[in-house]
């Protein structure tokens, strides 16, 4: 119980992450739904929310995380994979 207020947190961080992106894909003149755009990375978003889980299991090994802590690695998670993939195609 009482990581169920930094599990929600650690969602709300993954989401304003997300709608942060898909602001971004708005404006560059791109008009698709939040659903459109999830279809369009399934993968991405699976790892991403993956990588939020990971890393807040690497929080919670020491107990239950601050609020900040949790939403922080939520949002994160999917601007990493971001750093990963972009390193990857760069050396591909």
């Amino acid at each position: 119980m009482a990581h169920l207020i930094p599990l929600a947190m650690l969602l709300l961080g993954h989401g304003a992450h997300l709608l942060k992106k898909l602001i971004e894909v708005r404006q560059q003149g791109n008009e698709i739904s939040l659903a459109q755009f999830l279809r369009l990375r399934p993968y991405k978003s699976a790892l991403a929310l993956l990588g939020s889980v990971a890393g807040y299991l690497l929080l919670a090994e020491h107990g239950a995380p601050s609020l900040v802590a949790a939403f922080g690695v939520g949002y994160a998670a999917d601007s990493m994979l971001e750093v990963v993939g972009a390193r990857a195609r760069a050396e591909a």
